[in-house]
């Protein structure tokens, strides 16, 4: 039986002045209904282009889809037209939480004005309707005095308060599937929890499934069900989150999780960027693989099931 989401052998590539570069090389992901799927990778790795994706928001001409599909309950947007993707499914079917909430809402527009403007275009209310429903929203995101909230213009309000915001605009229209794209990075600590726990409790009301980014592992351990590890566009191990985290098979995944610190006493690890030479074919992590063997650079990896539902794309992993 399909999954509720999947991505089946998706490439993507940019066009460079060097010529094409690939970006994106996933061969198979699967989230289920009402599902939370956390994607873990460093900057660069390719989250946020998987993301615009399958928003259809990839930059053209520069974006390439190469091939592939998506399938969202058996729909596959990359089949869908400009017009079909803004009017019936982006923001009604899909919708995203971006990293930066000034970066989203529009500086010289109220609050109010900016979820109104999404309501009316999708729900088709106006008035003192559109209103109410503006106000139900703030209201499902736990802000509170939300008739102020209204009339404020996004630089009066926090960061935390802006990304409250931007998720009760991303759930306005009744969206399905979420993809939330780092949305505490530019938040401080305590905030970040808040944001995080709200998402959790939307995700159980309202039954949506969500896509959780992020480059913090300890984040998505406590947040998703289960988790992917990308890496140059590739995953390179995938599982339940409480065994990637604990006991993780791909190198890559080590490195990651010995970037943070249990307590306050623990130095930082850092991982060299370059240990050995880059490798023409092979394993793309080679280069900065700590135990990679010369064997390692004769072909690539690929995804395999090693203990349970835990895969990993290293030709070690089931030997140390």
């Amino acid at each position: 039986m399909a999954a509720y989401f999947e991505i089946k052998n998706l490439s993507v590539g940019f066009r460079t002045f060097e010529g094409i570069r690939p970006v994106l090389n996933i061969e198979h992901l699967a989230i289920e209904r009402g599902e939370t799927y956390g994607l873990v990778g460093e900057s660069g790795a390719g989250k946020t282009v998987l993301a615009l994706t399958i928003l259809g928001l990839l930059p053209k001409p520069a974006g390439i889809i190469h091939s592939g599909e998506i399938w969202l309950d058996g729909e596959d947007p990359l089949k869908k037209s400009e017009h079909e993707m803004a009017s019936t499914y982006r923001g009604k079917r899909l919708a995203m939480i971006f990293q930066d909430p000034m970066s989203t809402l529009n500086p010289v527009f109220t609050v109010g004005q900016q979820i109104a403007r999404v309501i009316e275009q999708h729900q088709g209310l106006k008035g003192a309707a559109c209103t109410r429903r503006a106000l139900e929203l703030l209201e499902m995101v736990k802000l509170s005095d939300t008739q102020s909230v209204l009339k404020k213009y996004p630089h009066e309000l926090s960061g935390g308060q802006r990304q409250r915001v931007i998720i009760a605009i991303a759930l306005s229209c009744g969206a399905e599937f979420l993809i939330a794209d780092e949305p505490t990075r530019n938040l401080d600590v305590t905030i970040q929890a808040g944001v995080l726990k709200l998402i959790g409790e939307l995700q159980k009301e309202l039954k949506i499934s969500v896509l959780f980014i992020a480059n913090n592992v300890g984040l998505v351990n406590v947040f998703c069900k289960n988790v992917g590890i990308l890496y140059r566009g590739k995953l390179v191990e995938e599982g339940p989150s409480s065994m990637v985290t604990r006991q993780p098979l791909h190198p890559y995944t080590e490195t990651l999780i010995s970037a943070i610190p249990r307590n306050k006493s623990e130095k930082l690890k850092f991982a060299s960027l370059v240990i050995k030479p880059e490798a023409e074919k092979g394993c793309p992590f080679y280069s900065r693989c700590p135990i990679g063997e010369e064997g390692c650079t004769l072909r690539e990896p690929m995804l395999e099931r090693l203990d349970g539902e835990h895969k990993a794309a290293c030709f070690l992993a089931g030997r140390r």
